[in-house]
């Protein structure tokens, strides 16, 4: 079974849990906090290590989430005798998808070859919005990367709209090493 399909049916049944109760705003909340902490190299090797016994395991988990919902700590505790506690930080981000989609929130990966102003990135964010292809909100993620010599991607949804220089040249090499002289067989 993948990873994908694991976590998202944990992150499916208590995200059904917090919105049927009404704290889904809350939990989402906490289930940030975790993800900030499963990112944490050392806390991922602790929950990698077969050494060390699901009930040290599970105390530290208690320890650390001891603010946090009930459900949530009680589905880590699942993750850990199921052995899956490698995939809390997958977890986390597959219920942040969830939230966002239930609150009609775009996550977005903006990568450009230089940095752009705000003003700059509002007007493209905005010619997305109004092809409806972004949702209202916009969860922005902002990466420069000058390999791409010039222009910018997009990526949200799955998708990828690729505007950049480097994609641009390769398409035209492409075109260039096809001869058109000569039947293709």
């Amino acid at each position: 079974m993948s990873i994908l399909r694991i976590v998202s049916r944990y992150a499916k049944s208590i995200f059904d849990l917090a919105k049927a109760e009404g704290n889904l705003d809350q939990v989402h909340d906490d289930v940030m906090n975790a993800w900030d902490v499963t990112k944490n190299e050392e806390f991922g090797d602790f929950l990698k290590s077969p050494i060390i016994p699901i009930n040290k395991k599970k105390d530290v988990i208690d320890a650390v989430f001891t603010n946090s919902d009930k459900r949530l700590v009680n589905t880590f505790h699942v993750m850990i005798e199921h052995k899956r506690e490698p995939y809390m930080g997958d977890f986390c981000r597959a219920f942040h998808l969830m939230y966002n989609k239930e609150k009609h929130v775009s996550a977005v990966r903006l990568t450009t070859a230089a940095e752009l102003s705000e003003e700059t990135i509002k007007d493209l964010l905005e010619t997305f919005k109004t092809k409806g292809l972004l949702e209202q909100e916009v969860e922005l993620i902002k990466e420069v990367n000058p390999s791409i010599i010039g222009g910018f991607i997009l990526e949200f949804d799955g998708q990828i709209y690729n505007a950049s220089l480097l994609h641009q040249l390769d398409q035209m090499k492409k075109q260039f090493s096809e001869n058109l002289y000569t039947k293709n067989i």
